[in-house]
């Protein structure tokens, strides 16, 4: 069983329940879409260069945001500049990996704040609504996407790679 379902089964039982019970279970499914999606971010950064595997939880958007993408703008137009590809392709190219890249970045950095006080803030309860929940703004359906959103992103981030010879 991945985390991710683990955390559909706990998000499961925190709608049956109430009290501080349900709040539990609710904040454990944070948790556990947190690390589902960390754990896929993660591989992605470790596939672009071996030594990015161990950036800790915080540091991550700001790698994506500068090793990563520096790390393809630079392969790309090292290609533009040798005729490998078209100046319009290496735009192309360092316009999705920013998007991309950015996408996941802005994505860690609420997935991570909810992990935080979902696993250090007991005082934050989560607000349960009809067939939801949520903790400082951000709903379980919400943290049910986020690995999904990243591995999305990540599929581009790859493909890009692969096109400028960055992964194999």
């Amino acid at each position: 069983m991945s985390l991710h379902e683990v955390a559909i089964y706990l998000t499961t039982k925190a709608k049956e329940g109430g009290g501080d019970l349900a709040d539990a279970y609710g904040r454990s499914a944070f948790n556990r879409y947190y690390y589902a999606t960390f754990l896929t971010v993660r591989e992605l950064l470790g596939a672009l260069d071996s030594s990015w595997q161990g950036t800790s939880h915080a540091n991550i958007p700001g790698m994506l945001e500068d090793a990563v993408i520096n790390k393809i703008k630079k392969a790309a137009k090292a290609q533009g500049k040798n005729g490998l590809i078209t100046k319009g392709r290496e735009q192309s190219l360092i316009s999705q990996a920013v998007s991309s890249a950015t996408e996941i970045a802005h994505l860690m950095r609420a997935a991570y704040s909810v992990r935080v006080v979902s696993d250090y803030e007991p005082e934050n309860k989560l607000i349960f609504k009809k067939q939801t929940f949520e903790i400082i703004g951000h709903t379980d359906s919400e943290a049910k996407n986020w690995m999904i959103r990243a591995s999305r992103e990540k599929g581009v981030l790859l493909s890009i790679s692969k096109e400028l010879g960055l992964v194999s």
